[in-house]
């Protein structure tokens, strides 16, 4: 009968190890986090939540710095060669070039004051995920109209679905990456 019980415990412990292993991988496949220090340096510095930051780089970019969209995001953050010209002026970047959106330090900052800047602009994290990803000038124009704002300062929805999608997913995500940060596996 000890024999028994004692074969359990251990049959037990083998079980819950495994499923933890499992687990962690899962996590670590579906909510990547590589970079930790770069988020955590532009967070502070533009007062970003990291797990923001982390969330819009999972969606964008799937963490690959090389990552280059059918319509000619670079990097990371998946930033348009245009905005990151603009972004560059505004920064006061004079070495800018489109090679260094591909450096992770360089897209983090760079995505990083982008979000700040939105999120200057709009009132909630909804409607500025909707800037990072349809544009400043088309969410506007949007604000104006009832079928996507009732107080032409935050929307509800968009005419773009993936533009809902991916804002939603962003937000989704942030929870899973405050847990990454605060846990680190």
């Amino acid at each position: 009968m000890n024999k028994i019980k004692g074969l359990s415990i251990i049959l037990s412990v083998f079980v819950l190890t495994i499923t933890i292993i499992v687990y962690l991988a899962y996590i670590n496949v579906l909510y990547p986090l590589k970079y930790v220090d770069e988020i955590n340096t532009a967070g502070y510095i533009y007062n970003v939540e990291p797990a923001l930051i982390a969330s819009i780089i999972n969606e964008e970019s799937s963490f690959d710095n090389l990552c280059l969209s059918r319509s000619g995001a670079i990097g990371l953050m998946q930033l348009m060669p245009e905005t990151a010209q603009w972004l560059a002026t505004r920064m006061g970047i004079s070495d800018y070039s489109i090679n260094k959106l591909y450096e992770p330090q360089f897209n983090i900052n760079m995505g990083t004051y982008y979000v700040r800047y939105l999120l200057d602009r709009f009132e909630d994290e909804y409607t500025m995920l909707c800037a990072y990803n349809a544009g400043e000038g088309v969410v506007r124009n949007w604000l104006n109209d009832k079928n996507y704002s009732k107080d032409n300062v935050s929307l509800i929805t968009t005419p773009y679905k993936e533009t809902n999608a991916y804002a939603e997913k962003v937000l989704n995500n942030i929870d899973r990456y405050n847990t990454r940060f605060e846990t680190r596996f």
